[in-house]
């Protein structure tokens, strides 16, 4: 390890201790606090440049849930999504690979039902300014198109998605603690704007919203190489070079001067295809060059702890009412929404 990299990491101590005693005292409340201060998001995101696998360590040692409910997930066989025959294969790849691409495809009614409700709802067109509006698909001015959670969730089949408890259970297997779902993020990428790949995610980088967390995603149209695909630098949820540790954006480039160009992984597939991957592994969406990509995705953590969450108000389907009574702490973000 160079000086510079020794005296970073000997600096980034300190804030790993800090992370641990404030993720300790969140997770011991009774319920969680609104949010994490400003302060200590820095200090977590700091520390995890220590090693893609701190958060993991960390939140197995500090995070504790005392709720009974804990743990519980409804029946993984419910899933309209994976093939719940799959689960012990997807947290095996994702173990080894950072990433799983499940072998069966989702039913072309429940994806042109959620593509349906994207070219309608409306959209943030990210980095104009504009109000929202519905996405442009003929004419799109900018690289991506953002839809919030609680339009996403107008979709019945977007709620059926968040709540998947067949995508929980494999979360919870992988990551080996309790788990919730805190996060859905539904967004177009667009060939428009290459240049601002960086304010698109379409440069490596790590996820460093929480501690230990795995998130899905499903492609809502067909996804090849031209086409924007989700690319991985496979193994780099176990291991990262100091080159490329540090917080931020990381060029091609920079991967090849590391020697691990051969690991990246572009993984395509038709609407329907669906992945888990741990993007604390590098990782970006290859900018489209021939048309354009809806893509959808939920996260599932240990902890509330880090980024600010939402309580999303919506209308739950009866489908999401059976599935918070059984599972009311994978849902904990959606009590309001259910009237619980």
């Amino acid at each position: 390890m160079a000086t510079h990299e020794a005296v970073e990491t000997v600096l980034r101590i300190p804030r790993l201790v800090s992370t641990m005693t404030s993720a300790r005292s969140f997770s011991a409340r009774p319920a969680p606090p609104a949010s994490t201060s400003g302060d200590l998001q820095f200090k977590m995101r700091s520390a995890m440049d220590l090693h893609p696998g701190v958060g993991k360590w960390v939140s197995r040692r500090v995070v504790r849930q005392p709720d009974p409910r804990a743990g519980v997930i409804a029946d993984p066989s419910q899933s309209r999504f994976i093939d719940a025959t799959e689960i012990d294969a997807a947290v095996a790849g994702i173990g080894r690979d950072g990433f799983y691409v499940f072998r069966r495809t989702v039913d072309s009614s429940i994806t042109d039902a959620i593509r349906e409700h994207a070219q309608r709802a409306p959209a943030i067109a990210r980095g104009a300014g504009t109000p929202p509006a519905p996405y442009p698909r003929q004419a799109p001015a900018v690289g991506r198109y953002d839809l919030s959670e609680e339009v996403a969730l107008q979709c019945p089949e977007v709620q059926e998605f968040a709540t998947d408890p067949g995508m929980a259970t494999v979360a919870q297997r992988y990551l080996g603690q309790p788990v919730l779902m805190d996060e859905v993020a539904f967004w177009w990428t667009t060939t428009q704007r290459a240049e601002d790949a960086d304010v698109n995610a379409q440069l490596f980088h790590q996820d460093r919203d929480r501690l230990s967390f795995l998130k899905f995603f499903i492609y809502l149209t067909d996804v090849t190489p031209d086409t924007g695909p989700h690319v991985y630098l496979k193994g780099s949820h176990r291991s990262i070079p100091w080159s490329l540790r540090g917080d931020g954006r990381k060029t091609d480039d920079l991967v090849r001067r590391a020697g691990l160009w051969d690991n990246v992984t572009e993984l395509c597939g038709p609407a329907g295809t669906i992945m888990g991957v741990d993007t604390i592994g590098l990782h970006k969406g290859k900018t489209p060059i021939a048309s354009d990509r809806l893509a959808l995705e939920n996260e599932f953590s240990t902890t509330l702890y880090g980024m600010d969450y939402e309580r999303p108000h919506f209308a739950p389907t009866d489908l999401v009412r059976e599935r918070y009574a059984a599972m009311p702490w994978v849902l904990q973000r959606y009590a309001d929404a259910v009237g619980a």
